[in-house]
């Protein structure tokens, strides 16, 4: 019986370790993939002629809160799909900054080639003067949670946060004119 429950650790702890080396692999490629696109970014931004972004600004009056604005900053590809028969632009970062009140937010968003978040950070002002900014990084393979870090004091689950990424892109699908 000892014998068994050992064995069984055993394999426990070689499962947990290879999950969490596949999670570090997943992690690595992840940031592989943030790096390019924030290259990408700098480069189109270099260029005097027309980058593949587009922009929305949100601004609003909330009773209690007082003046909101939300600027979201979509960072495209455009490609012609032959299957289709046309253009097609496919998002590949998108940015956000906001307001509630005093308070400041940005938060950032990278798509894979399939269309996929992969990775959100998300940063505000925090309640918590002693933190300064709340923090948070969440990496997903295939809409599952791999990896997530934080500094913060507000709790946001990460799927609030992979719903807001998903509900962006389909912002920028309603946004493209054809």
């Amino acid at each position: 019986m000892r014998k068994a429950f050992t064995l069984l650790c055993l394999l426990l702890a070689i499962g947990a370790q290879a999950q969490t080396g596949a999670a570090k692999k997943t992690v690595d490629e992840i940031r592989e993939q943030y790096a390019s696109a924030k290259q990408r970014i700098e480069y189109n931004n270099s260029m005097e002629e027309a980058r593949n972004q587009m922009t929305a600004t949100i601004s609003h009056m909330v009773p209690g809160t007082g003046h909101q604005e939300k600027v979201v900053t979509f960072y495209f590809t455009t490609y012609f799909d032959e299957a289709v028969g046309e253009y097609i632009s496919k998002p590949y970062f998108i940015t956000a900054t906001y307001n509630v009140a005093a308070r400041k937010f940005y938060d950032e968003y990278l798509i894979d080639q399939k269309g996929n978040v992969v990775f959100a950070y998300l940063s505000g002002d925090s309640f918590d003067t002693s933190i300064g900014r709340d923090e948070r990084r969440f990496y997903w393979k295939n809409d599952r949670l791999v990896h997530k870090q934080e500094k913060c004091f507000d709790v946001v689950h990460e799927s609030v946060a992979l719903e807001q990424g998903k509900n962006m892109l389909q912002a920028f699908s309603l946004m493209m004119f054809r």
